[in-house]
């Protein structure tokens, strides 16, 4: 006997296609929230590159949140990833103005959270993970150096 499926019924697609403002105002708002935690955290505890850790880690669990709500292709990677990446943004921003650190999380969570949305989009999923992986790496070497 056949199954008749109904469209209203059927499921939703899993991955679909964000636009790039989409994932761009993902980041750049993720950028300004880990701003407003490295300032919360190290007013709590004083020290303000544990603090800019922790909000890291925070911020890549709201990230996969957000990302899962929008629907875009592997979150945990991306977020992770980004994560990575700017690992010790606020030894990077420790001598700037409030200001320009809350531009500069902004623009490099944006930038960030694009580049690996969009290498991450790419069905093959062993080479892209290379090619994620060789991206950290050079970026940890850039900003360790």
């Amino acid at each position: 006997m056949a199954k008749i499926v109904d469209s209203e019924i059927d499921s939703q697609p899993i991955i679909s296609y964000n636009p790039v403002w989409h994932i761009v105002s993902v980041g750049v708002i993720l950028g300004i929230l880990y701003c407003a935690l490295t300032a919360l955290i190290s007013k709590l505890f004083g020290l303000a590159s544990v603090a800019g850790d922790i909000s890291t880690i925070l911020v890549a669990t709201v990230g996969i949140v957000v990302m899962l709500n929008l629907r875009m292709a592997r979150p945990l990677v991306v977020a992770l990833a980004s994560a990575i990446s700017l690992w010790g943004l606020s030894k990077l921003t420790a001598g700037l103005g409030w200001v320009e650190i809350v531009l500069w999380s902004a623009f490099l969570y944006g930038i960030s959270y694009l580049l690996f949305s969009w290498l991450i989009r790419y069905r093959r999923f062993l080479p892209v993970l290379l090619v994620i992986c060789l991206i950290v790496i050079i970026v940890r070497l850039t900003i360790t150096l």
